[in-house]
């Protein structure tokens, strides 16, 4: 017999025992939607967050229907125990792809905040996760910039500290007359429908990105910038290209109104288009983000001490 994992046993009228059924909290459940307004109560389970969820996609560790499903059940006590919430990238495609306009990343944003205020997690330990997350982004672009050289291969647990504690190489190099608008005409086909000439550079691109933290890492602002000056060579053989998670975040606080998240789409297939990249990178992106976003989620499981939910639910 499959046991449903819950809070309290009970008997069947068989006699038989059954662990740990599911006892829903209504009173939580309707503070959880009240509060969110997250349409978790639209949820038919139809699984296409977890489906596009790139984490899950990654690792098959992260299960935003699963969580979906225990806020509308009200369960709280469970859902702060969960290290999985703090698995998530907040790349927010859960919030893309849900036909029913559920919002599950929403509901990760909330329940975070109510382990601190509960006391499950300290904001010390939150201080300490975001400053890893930023770190992580290190760990992304040396792994990209080894797969554009087709070079990676399995990395050790040592190898992945080495990154996390090594800032990709400072942008030093000085713009020259003879690279500005060498690659305008190409550009002007993928940035004219984005309105990237409207950008001033206010910097509100990257103050709403998730994981732009060291601009030699991944900054928007500078990749708009580059992408107007027609520095072509440089941003089409960058790295940093690849980090966007494509949430959104950008054309949504653009008071511009730049689309940079198609922007970035754009050049990222101009990439590849031109050739700056080989048929089979994008394949070993896909085995490197297997390997490098499980290591990155031990180590968030290592260093929050939570202990994580049983997965036969989801």
């Amino acid at each position: 017999m499959n046991k449903l994992y819950t809070n309290s046993p009970i008997r069947q009228p068989s006699g038989t025992l059954v662990e740990n059924i599911l006892r829903p909290d209504l009173d939580s459940q309707i503070a959880i939607e009240t509060r969110l307004k997250a349409n978790g109560n639209m949820c038919w389970t139809c699984s296409s967050c977890d489906t596009e969820c790139s984490v899950n996609i990654s690792t098959g560790r992260l299960h935003p229907q699963k969580i979906v499903r225990l806020a509308n059940l009200g369960l709280m006590k469970e859902l702060i125990s969960l290290s999985e919430i703090w698995h998530c990238i907040s790349c927010r495609r859960c919030l893309q792809i849900c036909p029913n306009l559920v919002k599950p990343a929403t509901t990760i944003a909330y329940i975070r905040d109510a382990m601190v205020d509960s006391g499950a997690l300290s904001f010390k330990k939150v201080i300490a996760y975001r400053e890893l997350f930023a770190h992580f982004q290190r760990v992304r672009w040396h792994a990209t910039t080894k797969c554009m050289k087709g070079e990676f291969n399995p990395i050790s647990k040592t190898t992945f500290q080495d990154w996390l504690r090594t800032p990709a190489p400072a942008l030093t190099d000085v713009i020259t007359n003879n690279q500005l608008l060498s690659g305008f005409e190409g550009f002007q086909k993928v940035t004219f429908n984005f309105n990237s000439a409207l950008c001033f550079t206010c910097g509100e691109c990257s103050s709403a990105c998730p994981v732009s933290y060291e601009r030699s890492v991944f900054d928007a602002r500078s990749i708009f910038r580059m992408a107007n000056l027609g520095l072509m060579d440089d941003i089409l053989n960058s790295p940093s290209l690849w980090l966007c998670i494509n949430c959104g975040r950008c054309s949504e606080a653009c008071s511009q109104n730049v689309d940079g998240s198609n922007l970035i789409e754009g050049l990222i297939q101009m990439a590849v288009a031109e050739g700056m990249v080989d048929a089979d990178f994008r394949f070993r992106l896909e085995k490197a983000n297997k390997i490098i976003y499980s290591l990155f989620l031990d180590e968030i499981d290592r260093l929050l001490g939570l202990n994580g939910y049983r997965n036969d639910i989801h």
